[in-house]
């Protein structure tokens, strides 16, 4: 299920399946030619959407999409993969796709234990970017130990090399951790370069957040690793 009229709009455009629309009558007057045929139409009151909502304050439409089969990623044609082990929050996830959109990432491979995409709660923080990003679930064990053989893995660790001593590589895969336990011990024999963002704490403040919420962290990492950002000297 999809919330709000700029996913919606996007939907309609999209290669995804929609099977059904409810929305309010001025919207669907609006865009009943974006409506391809075959789409389930129902106008909606208020009070209908309200009730169908999963949110606080209802969009004026909401569709029904058929769950796509899952396309297995082609890390080696990608220039960068994100790899999610066990990141459990809906909203973390969501803007994790969210930030992979805006960076150019195509290809997030998740843990089977990762929260699933197409959770009314994800779908809507990713305001869209699901449309964009492929997201595949597997065991990431035998996946990377394949992917291992041929491209760097890099991986987020709270003891690591600081960011901006690494050469960003050209290609390569960037591993994620959950949310409180960090990455597995079966992932991390596959993380060839562990990699920290400094903060206060590790500066010797004692006052300062001890780790930073996942989504912030693999933003922040996912910046470095695409040249979405340059330290220059003064």
């Amino acid at each position: 299920m999809a919330e709000g009229e700029k996913i919606v709009s996007e939907l309609l455009q999209s290669k995804f399946v929609t099977k059904e629309i409810y929305a309010l009558e001025e919207w669907l007057h609006e865009n009943r030619c974006k409506i391809p045929e075959g789409v389930s139409v129902l106008k909606a009151s208020n009070k209908d959407l309200e009730r169908l909502s999963g949110l606080k304050t209802p969009n004026k439409a909401l569709a029904v999409i058929k769950t796509p089969e899952q396309v297995e990623p082609d890390s080696e044609s990608s220039r960068f993969t994100l790899v999610l082990d066990r990141v459990q929050d809906p909203g973390n996830l969501g803007t994790i796709i969210r930030t992979a959109d805006w960076f150019g990432i195509r290809q997030i491979v998740c843990s089977p234990d990762t929260a699933e995409v197409f959770s009314p709660k994800v779908v809507q923080a990713t305001m869209g970017s699901f449309l964009r990003v492929n997201v595949f679930y597997t065991d990431l064990v035998p996946f990377l130990e394949k992917a291992a053989k041929k491209l760097p893995i890099l991986g987020a660790f709270l003891q690591g090399e600081e960011m901006f001593n690494i050469p960003t590589p050209e290609k390569g895969l960037l591993v994620i951790g959950n949310e409180s336990k960090g990455i597995s011990p079966d992932i991390a024999t596959f993380v060839g370069k562990k990699i920290r963002i400094t903060g206060g704490h590790q500066q010797g403040m004692t006052d300062a957040a001890e780790s930073l919420n996942a989504s912030v962290a693999a933003g922040i990492l996912m910046a470095w690793m695409t040249g979405g950002f340059r330290i220059q000297e003064l």
